[in-house]
């Protein structure tokens, strides 16, 4: 019963069929993808007759840009499919539109679906599916991945080789495994006690141990991965196209996906982001609803499944099972999203990567100690902050220890 009024129903609703009028929705989905993309259009509107909805794909590198343009013109779509990262300048702009309280159930918005989409106490999109970093793994070189970070040294070291960016925000996913992470508290920075030294720590050994490979090249450690050369493989959802597309056809093999190891402190937490709806500010009331009425239709249990089942998606709708058995690599980062943080909107994501980028390589590099380098970090981040009531707590022994800004 909660399901039904969570999620819209296949059938026909009578009240439903009062939709009308054209819905224009941009997206960057590629060829492969637009097919199923286009079958839930055309579902919706055998159930919506008066609803026709105009589909256009936009390249991804220029997608912001057009729809900026667009939008400033007032010529912006309904809505839009696009990354979650974008809400906070989109929102700030006015070129999206908050949802209102009666427009989806919160039931959807568990805390992930709301970390990724509230800004200044308003949402300002729908989750429609999720893509943390997960461990992929050669199934014909391993049988049970390591759950602990210990373990997975061990299997490098007995010939089972494991490649990763160490990067911020490819190699986030040790942080937690070490501390409380940094966005633990609503309106601070917390590096005290986050793990962030202690995982650079570990990072600054581990790149030395044998079968550890830490590189920025990551399409080389995804050939390496293909090419059966390394058995383990850190990689978001999208590099699974990019590996079955260079397995050799002639000698094939099956891969996996499972949650990273562990660590002394928990479970790995890698940075979520989401592929999200959204909806243009500028839109009359006839076109508003059928804006939200597609969106609903779009993250319901029918269609998900449907995006899961043909193209290996990650529901963001938190009602849907992800079963093991059938959908083993969706199961495995599915189990991984439930672990994964969220950098909060109100902070800026390209100002902590490149902070936190500078951090990794100065640590790995020797240039700094883990914990100067993650001191620098602070400092880059507080110097970068808009918010003078943000707070960065931070560790022993850097300057300005747990000033406010």
């Amino acid at each position: 019963m909660m399901l039904m009024l969570l999620l819209v129903s296949c059938q026909t609703n009578p009240g439903n069929n009062a939709l009308r009028g054209r819905i224009t929705i941009w997206h960057s989905w590629s060829s492969a993808e637009i097919v199923e993309l286009e079958a839930a259009f055309d579902q919706f509107e055998e159930i919506h007759p008066d609803v026709q909805i105009v589909s256009v794909n936009l390249p991804e590198d220029q997608f912001l840009e057009e729809l900026i343009k667009a939008g400033q013109a007032g010529l912006g779509p309904s809505l839009l499919i696009g990354k979650d990262e974008w809400i906070r300048g989109l929102a700030e702009s006015g070129l999206i539109r908050p949802l209102m309280p009666d427009d989806f159930s919160r039931l959807f918005f568990n805390r992930h679906n709301r970390d990724l989409t509230q800004y200044k106490g308003q949402t300002f999109g729908v989750p429609l599916s999720l893509a943390p970093r997960a461990l992929f793994y050669n199934k014909n070189l391993v049988t049970e991945p390591p759950d602990t970070l210990e373990a997975l040294l061990l299997e490098a070291a007995d010939g089972n080789q494991v490649a990763f960016v160490p990067r911020f925000e490819e190699a986030y996913w040790g942080i937690q495994t070490f501390g409380e992470g940094l966005f633990n508290e609503p309106g601070k920075l917390t590096l005290e006690d986050s793990g962030f030294a202690e995982w650079l720590r570990w990072l600054d050994i581990a790149q030395s141990a044998p079968g550890v490979i830490l590189n920025v090249d990551d399409q080389s450690l995804l050939e390496l991965f293909a090419s059966e050369q390394i058995a383990y493989y850190v990689a978001a959802p999208g590099s699974q196209k990019l590996i079955s597309a260079l397995i050799d056809e002639e000698n094939p093999f099956e891969f996996g996906v499972a949650p990273l190891p562990a660590g002394p402190n928990g479970l790995s937490g890698p940075l979520l982001l989401a592929e999200t709806i959204m909806f243009y500010s500028f839109t009359s009331p006839e076109e508003k609803e059928a804006a939200n009425e597609l969106a609903i239709f779009l993250v319901n249990q029918q269609q998900s499944i449907r995006f899961m089942r043909e193209l290996n998606r990650i529901p963001a709708n938190p009602s849907v099972r992800v079963d093991p058995r059938i959908y083993p690599i969706v199961s495995g980062f599915a189990q991984q999203a439930t672990t994964a943080v969220v950098i909060p909107i109100y902070l800026s994501s390209e100002l902590l990567i490149a902070a936190g980028n500078r951090a990794y390589a100065s640590a790995l590099s020797g240039l700094l100690t883990p914990t100067e380098a993650v001191c620098l970090f602070a400092q880059e981040v507080a110097a970068g902050m808009e918010d003078d009531d943000f707070e960065i707590v931070l560790p022993p022994g850097c300057e300005g220890s747990n000033e406010q800004r």
